[in-house]
């Protein structure tokens, strides 16, 4: 149950992240205020890296008791490469904040991206190369984890280049969401009983541990399983993202981004139904003709005086 607890408390606060990072692109900062956001979004990130940094040296200090697992202790290490980074956008992130009167200049917010996407980084370097076992069902599912961490590192290095976007905000706000729900998934698939039927974890210590199947045909079927689960989460994922779009654009409007096309149709007074495309070109010939007609005056004028002169002689 240790591990069950570990990957739901890392999975809950992955999705906190996340609708903290949708809140932000959302109308709810007329509710709640950016800075306090920003707030709630580095206390949540320190609070989430602490609780790890904390449950892996826990961990390897409890392995290292017993002696029948020599992988014990160096296991649960690895992953201080991956949490100490969040740890350290979380703190400058903190003292960045306008309300912190312990950093005169704080970072820009570019620096705490670049900061974001290492973390992000180094976690995907953490679980591609985390193969203990390679005949576990586990690596099936830390292999899918690699796609929402992408999913996150990738949208950070677009906020990069556009600061101002809110679509980059968007995908992190999903990525964010989809780590969180898998990972809960990897909990309840590893130490519950909705583990694939013929398989069972096999536990070493507190942090080593694999997924071992009867047959070869248990293991296709784990794998399988834990694909058929990875797609029910992205389509739920899609799902929830396409209500709240709904949901959004209804209190915003849908034409609040309308514009008319052009000047002339915004200070016409006839009726839009009026309008065909031959108008134009119709004005343009009455012009012709009646710049041809004036053209025509100008020159018949002067003959009709000359013809007027002479005849008075």
């Amino acid at each position: 149950m240790a591990g069950l607890f570990a990957f739901s408390l890392a999975g809950l606060g992955f999705l906190f992240l996340g609708a903290i990072e949708s809140l932000s692109i959302s109308t709810a900062p007329a509710l709640l205020p950016p800075p306090l956001l920003l707030r709630l979004r580095f206390i949540s990130a320190l609070l989430l890296s602490s609780l790890s940094l904390l449950s892996s040296l826990v961990s390897s200090l409890s392995s290292a008791e017993s002696a029948a697992d020599p992988l014990g202790p160096s296991l649960p290490l690895s992953s201080l490469t991956a949490a100490a980074p969040f740890l350290l956008y979380s703190l400058a992130g903190l003292l960045s904040l306008p309300s912190s009167s312990l950093l005169v200049n704080p970072f820009p917010s570019s620096l705490l991206d670049l900061v974001l996407l290492f973390s992000f980084g180094q976690e995907f370097l953490l679980f591609h190369f985390r193969r203990k076992d390679l005949d576990g069902v586990e690596n099936r599912y830390f292999d899918l984890l690699l796609v929402p961490i992408l999913v996150c590192a990738i949208s950070t290095l677009l906020a990069i280049a556009r600061p101002r976007s809110p679509a980059p905000c968007v995908a992190r706000a999903a990525g964010l969401a989809f780590h969180g729900t898998w990972l809960i998934q990897m909990g309840f698939s590893f130490f519950t009983n909705l583990i694939a039927h013929g398989c069972s974890v096999h536990e070493r210590s507190a942090t080593n541990y694999t997924i071992k199947c009867k047959t070869h045909e248990d293991y296709h079927r784990g794998r399988a399983i834990a694909t058929l689960q990875f797609n029910c989460h992205l389509a739920f994922l899609m799902l929830v993202g396409a209500v709240a779009y709904g949901v959004l654009a209804g209190r915003t409007g849908g034409n609040a981004g309308y514009r008319p096309l052009s000047k002339e149709l915004q200070m016409t007074d006839a009726s839009p139904s009026n309008f065909t495309l031959d108008s134009d070109e119709e004005e343009e010939i009455e012009a012709a003709e009646t710049k041809g007609t004036k053209q025509h005056q100008d020159v018949v004028l002067p003959v009709v005086e000359i013809e007027s002169a002479n005849g008075s002689h």
